[in-house]
């Protein structure tokens, strides 16, 4: 008996530039020159006839102040400004129609990661439909799994039993070991600025499954807060088999949603590992 679920979302956040101007400024002071007039003494000569002789003041001519000179300064050679080159401004290639997008987003995808499996573990056939689809019925707790935009598990479910009773196989956590380590190893400012430059045709993808006026970010942000919000649980998982497909034994765990069921299926240590990186591209969509 096999249970097919899968989930995965790979997307992103930005930039920043800063300037600073310097202002330098001089003084200047003034020097200021005083002098002062000496008078001449007078003396009375004697003479056999006392005659008065008037004695005639000449004053002493008034020096000039020298002229104040002002050593030469130097001119403070200003350093040339040299134009700094201009950033080439690349601009995107138009996008092709939504119907001839998979191309194009297939090269865009597989620059997010260095791992080689990423290409075998994507669907590229209407790869953002299927996206689209498959975020928005997840962000609801559903898993459309005939829109996956991944290929499924290659390793069987597996379960075991144990005095009659059956417990979910740890060796099934690995069939989801490295869809995980494909998240990742996502390049977060590559994911946001590839998001960003498909988001007309992703636009155009939700306006035609019906949501013209809606966001599809704040859709795809729901869908990570689903995965965020499934317990993690570390005790060996009981399994009944009351039909052909197996449910949880405890109903509190068989009552949550089908997409959290799935974070349950990949295992605790999976679902440590996935977290922090789903906090972040959840952090990166929050910013655009």
């Amino acid at each position: 008996m096999q249970q097919s679920e899968q989930s995965e979302q790979k997307n992103s956040m930005m930039v920043y530039i800063i300037a600073a101007v310097i202002l330098i400024g001089t003084t200047v002071g003034v020097i200021l020159y005083n002098s002062t007039n000496k008078a001449p003494e007078i003396s009375e000569i004697p003479d056999p006839e006392p005659v008065m002789t008037e004695s005639v003041y000449t004053p002493e001519p008034e020096l000039e102040p020298e002229p104040m000179t002002q050593e030469a300064i130097d001119p403070v050679e200003t350093p040339e400004m040299v134009e700094q080159p201009q950033p080439e401004i690349v601009t995107p290639p138009p996008l092709p129609s939504l119907e001839a997008s998979d191309p194009v987003v297939l090269e865009k995808t597989l620059q997010l990661s260095w791992l080689p499996q990423l290409s075998s573990t994507l669907l590229h056939k209407d790869i953002l439909l299927n996206f689209v689809t498959f975020t928005d019925n997840f962000s609801r707790g559903d898993l459309a799994t005939k829109f996956s935009p991944i290929n499924k598990p290659n390793n069987k479910f597996s379960v075991y039993e144990v005095d009659n009773e059956i417990y979910l196989d740890e060796a099934s956590y690995q069939r989801y070991s490295h869809y995980v380590d494909i998240i990742n190893s996502l390049n977060i400012d590559l994911a946001v600025k590839h998001y960003q430059y498909l988001m007309p045709l992703i636009n155009q993808a939700y306006s035609e499954l019906g949501y013209p006026d809606d966001s599809f970010n704040d859709t795809l942000i729901s869908a990570i807060e689903v995965m965020l919000d499934a317990p993690t649980i570390r005790e060996p998982i009981k399994l009944i088999a009351p039909s052909a497909m197996y449910k949880f034994a405890d109903s509190e765990l068989e009552s949550l949603p089908a997409a959290q069921k799935l974070m349950l299926r990949m295992g605790p240590e999976n679902t440590t590992k996935l977290r922090p990186k789903l906090q972040q591209i959840q952090r990166a969509l929050s910013e655009l």
